[in-house]
């Protein structure tokens, strides 16, 4: 929510800025330069983002192979917890587990995976 809040106003503050100097209300040779650099990093971040999320949509769903497999616990609330299995991060429920648990996917459900600490 950070990042899409200071990005979109990145964005509005470089356009105002080239309005305003197409308005003749800031010099050309300030306002171009710095209307552009601040429009242009706006897009960079826009691209980037929707490439990451066209990335995120190509994941596939967990599958029942992923039974047995081993990970960490990056992050914990409540009884949902984000586990990493392989380089990928996982959505999955674990009763008692904290950052830096070893896990073990025991079931997938529709919700995402079971997993129980390793002892």
């Amino acid at each position: 929510m950070d990042i899409v809040a200071s990005s979109s106003l990145l964005g509005l503050v470089g356009g105002l800025v080239v309005a305003l100097t197409a308005l003749g209300r800031i010099p050309p040779w300030l306002g171009y330069p710095i209307g552009g650099a601040l429009l242009f990093i706006y897009v960079l971040i826009v691209a980037a983002g929707l490439r990451a999320s066209r990335e995120f949509k190509r994941r596939p769903p967990p599958s029942v192979s992923l039974v047995g497999r081993r990970g960490v616990v990056a992050e914990a609330e409540g009884n949902w917890a984000l586990v990493k299995i392989d380089g990928v991060y996982w959505r999955a429920y674990c009763e008692g587990c904290a950052p830096g648990d070893a896990v073990e996917v025991v079931a997938v459900a529709d919700a995402g995976l079971v997993v129980r600490k390793r002892p």
